[in-house]
């Protein structure tokens, strides 16, 4: 009876070891796309249309029908799967955007269907808007689920120096998950041929995290990026190659605590 007693401990301690390494993962994860290589600064910066699924005022001209897919490997060693589609389709002046998260193994898994737009109201000034819809499961609990809405802007201060900002979950409709609010705000300087960025984000109940970016020459068919995080000590670099109708890109990220991750993606371009 002693022995059945320690086997059973043993398998609750093994189990609750790897929920825990679950659940730190998906707190620390940051998340995917192009963005991940220079700190995951999504509020400002060029608008790769993993950024815009985020905030979709970055939006300042038309664009053709694009897909994004992307695959990410979070926190290598605890088989931790991640990836995303993204669609941005123009109708008449109106950008669309909508997209297609995972994060998870068979233990803890988030499913995440966004949406969104954007609309001009000064040369100079722009707002957006994302609507999400968040799936949660934990082996053994009955999943949960919530839909937010988050408004968002972008300001172009001079020729060179932008501004935007995004407040997550300002809004959350049929919450059976406490999802967290979030206030992002941003500056960019593009000094040709580097674009520095720099962000301020602001969880509830969390310190407030600085997060440092650059991007090499982002009118240019290669580009590379670097970035980091104070809160998470995590540091991030990437390369992108692009051309008219297509591009790839990879990104590797370096958390203290956690293992590396490692992100590759692809765009589609259909002018």
């Amino acid at each position: 009876m002693q022995i059945k007693k320690l086997l059973c401990l043993r398998q609750f301690i093994f189990a609750a070891t790897f929920l825990l390494s679950s659940l730190e993962a998906a707190f620390e994860f940051q998340g995917l796309g192009w963005a991940a290589a220079s700190a995951n600064i999504t509020v400002v910066g060029d608008p790769h249309i993993s950024r815009l699924i985020v905030n979709p005022a970055l939006l300042q001209k038309q664009l053709p029908l694009s897909f994004g897919l992307e695959y990410y490997q979070p926190f290598a060693g605890l088989n931790l799967q991640a990836g995303s589609l993204i669609v941005l389709h123009q109708i008449g002046s109106l950008p669309v955007l909508g997209a297609l998260k995972y994060f998870g193994d068979d233990i803890y898994s988030e499913f995440r269907l966004s949406g969104g737009t954007s609309w001009s109201l000064d040369p100079a000034f722009r707002t957006g808007i994302r609507l999400e819809y968040l799936n949660l499961n934990i082996r053994g609990f009955d999943s949960q689920s919530a839909f937010s809405v988050s408004p968002s802007i972008y300001v172009k201060l001079a020729k060179d120096i932008h501004i935007g900002s995004v407040l997550e979950h300002l809004m959350r409709l049929q919450d059976y998950i406490n999802l967290p609010q979030k206030f992002l705000i941003g500056i960019s300087y593009n000094t040709d041929p580097v674009l520095l960025m720099l962000t301020m984000e602001k969880e509830a109940a969390l310190a407030p995290e600085l997060c440092l970016g650059m991007v090499s020459a982002p009118e240019h068919k290669f580009q590379l990026a670097v970035g980091y995080r104070t809160l998470s000590r995590s540091f991030s670099v990437g390369w992108r190659f692009k051309l008219e109708k297509y591009g790839v890109h990879y990104s590797w990220v370096n958390h203290p605590f956690l293992p590396a991750s490692h992100a590759i993606g692809l765009e589609l371009r259909f002018p």
